[in-house]
Order: C-alpha cells, then sequence, then structure tokens
C-alpha cells in the first residue's frame, strides 16, 4: 500500500537528522597525526623495554655460567656432609648400644638357673633373640623363662620349643626359647 502525505510541509512531522560538526582538514590530519605518534611512542617504549630485560636476561645467563662451578662445588660438599653426617650417626647408634650384648650376655648367665645350660644364643633381630638350651626338667625351662622376665632387659620371653632328648643315656629337655629386649 501507498501512503501519500498531503499535508502542507510546514505541518508535517520533521525528521531528526545528525549532523557532525563541521572539522576542516586541519584538525582530522592533526587528530591522525596524533593517533600514529600515539602508537609509535607506545610501540618505541615497548622496544626499549624488551631490549633492557633481554640485556638483563644476558647478564643472568652469564652470571649463571660463571657460578655454575661453584654451585657444582656446593653440591658436592653438601652431598660428601651427608655421607659424614650418616657415618657420624652410625657410629654414634653404635657406640650407644657398644655395651649391649655384652650387658645382655652377663644379664643371661646371672639369671640362668643350675642344671641348666646354653648351646646357642641367635639374634634374630636387634632386638629379638632365639635361646636354645638343655635343662633336666621343666621346672628349669620354667625357672629360666621367669628369670629372664624379672629382668629389665628383656621385655617378653616366649617358649617356642620344649622337647625330651637324651644326652649319654641321661634324659634331658631340650628348649628354644624367643625373647625380645630393649637396648638400655
Amino acid at each position: 500500500m501507498i501512503r501519500i502525505n498531503l499535508l502542507p510541509p510546514e505541518d508535517r512531522a520533521k525528521k531528526r537528522e545528525f549532523h557532525l560538526p563541521e572539522m576542516s582538514t586541519i584538525y582530522l590530519v592533526v587528530g591522525v597525526a596524533a593517533f600514529f605518534i600515539a602508537v609509535f611512542t607506545i610501540g618505541f617504549m615497548q622496544h626499549h623495554k624488551v631490549s633492557v630485560l633481554e640485556k638483563k636476561i644476558s647478564i643472568a645467563t652469564e652470571e649463571s655460567k660463571a657460578l655454575a662451578p661453584q654451585l657444582a662445588k656446593i653440591k658436592q660438599i653438601t652431598k660428601e656432609r651427608e655421607e659424614v653426617d650418616r657415618r657420624l650417626n652410625l657410629i654414634t647408634s653404635l657406640d650407644k648400644f657398644r655395651y649391649f650384648r655384652v650387658k645382655l650376655m652377663s644379664d643371661i648367665s646371672y639369671k640362668l638357673p643350675s642344671n641348666c645350660w646354653l648351646t646357642d644364643i641367635t639374634e634374630l633381630s636387634p632386638n629379638n633373640f632365639n635361646i636354645d638350651g638343655i635343662a633336666f626338667n621343666n621346672f628349669t625351662v620354667a625357672d629360666m623363662i621367669t628369670n629372664l622376665e624379672s629382668s629389665p632387659v628383656f621385655t617378653h620371653v616366649d617358649l617356642r620349643k620344649a622337647e625330651k632328648g637324651e644326652i649319654k643315656d641321661r634324659e634331658v629337655m631340650k628348649f628354644s626359647l624367643n625373647a625380645n629386649v630393649m637396648p638400655q
């Protein structure tokens, strides 16, 4: 459908138009020039910052190359120090428990009842020993266990095996004990 406006031009609704203010060519050239100068200045400053950082990186690289032998020496000395510390700790622990086994054997000797003989003492671990022996009867083996448990060195004594045996036509009791010890 076609519309025709029959109102006189004065009464017709006027359309609003947006007009840019008139700029002279000089303002346009100055604006464009300012824009390019700003872009060039920012680019130059960034390029300068990059070159300064590259110089710092090259200086740091040279310093790290110069210090590399010293760092290697420090690492070697640290490794040697750790080895010496490990050895000193081992010596200290050996010295700390130097008389432990002597005291253990002495304690077993004093706690050994009469008519009881030891045939073997085996160290299963640093805190666990196996004691084998011979006695004339079960009561002597029980006395041995009770005596060892009363000692401050032994924490737990178990009878592993007790069996009859014979030595030169004499009946004996062969026994095996498992004893946990506490180093002092």
